[in-house]
């Protein structure tokens, strides 16, 4: 049977889903306005825990929101990987336009990365995940949504990807981390790694200078 936590937001502000499939067994730890703790269970793999988390939007109360992750870090012992929006950017470099971000805000957020052991992982296509929907001048870029992973857990995932999914009815748009993403499927060959060869080739002089030169180069 799937399953499906949600938590509703406060006004405009948060509100997180924690949604799986029945193939997962998953335990909710704990939850609040702010996070879901899960313990995620898969078939062949050891458990991860997953938390999904929402950055208090207050800068004054976000303080509570890293409070919250050290918590939740304590009792983390298996692979740990955290997503969702931060309301929060690890350097100036992740904004484009407006003002900079105060650097006490900026280096609390580094702090609580450091001081987890985790890892920002990159997407691999787009950067900022946030947009204000203004134009011109007014227009305010920044990367607040992240996928976090334990440092040592990165190797564990050879094959994780992450990736931005455009949103045109929000400012923010979606970050979807897929584990096995660039696993090749049984199903699946790149026509890239197929190589055919014509018998007229070895005919060509030319053609079998290069063929050879390429065997004997390794390339």
């Amino acid at each position: 049977m799937e399953g499906c936590l949600a938590v509703n937001a406060e006004g405009k502000s948060g509100g997180l889903v924690l949604m799986w499939k029945a193939s997962s067994m998953v335990e909710i730890q704990s939850y609040s306005s702010n996070h879901i703790y899960a313990m995620v269970h898969n078939e062949d793999d050891e458990p991860v825990r997953f938390t999904g988390f929402y950055g208090n939007a207050d800068p004054n109360k976000r303080q509570c929101s890293w409070n919250m992750l050290r918590r939740v870090g304590r009792s983390v012992k298996e692979k740990w990987i955290i997503g969702g929006d931060f309301n929060a950017i690890l350097d100036n470099a992740k904004k484009e336009g407006g003002l900079r971000k105060p650097i006490a805000l900026v280096e609390d957020f580094r702090e609580i990365v450091h001081e987890l052991s985790m890892v920002d992982l990159k997407t691999d296509n787009g950067w900022f995940t946030w947009v204000n929907k203004r134009e011109g001048l007014a227009m305010v870029k920044e990367r607040l949504d992240h996928f976090l992973i334990s440092a040592q857990d990165v190797n564990s995932f050879p094959f994780m990807e992450t990736k931005v999914l455009r949103q045109s009815s929000s400012d923010h748009d979606a970050i979807l981390l897929d584990t096995e993403g660039r696993k090749l499927g049984d199903k699946f060959r790149d026509p890239r790694l197929c190589f055919k060869y014509d018998v007229c080739w070895a005919k060509n002089e030319e053609a079998k200078n290069i063929i050879k030169e390429a065997w004997q180069s390794g390339t």
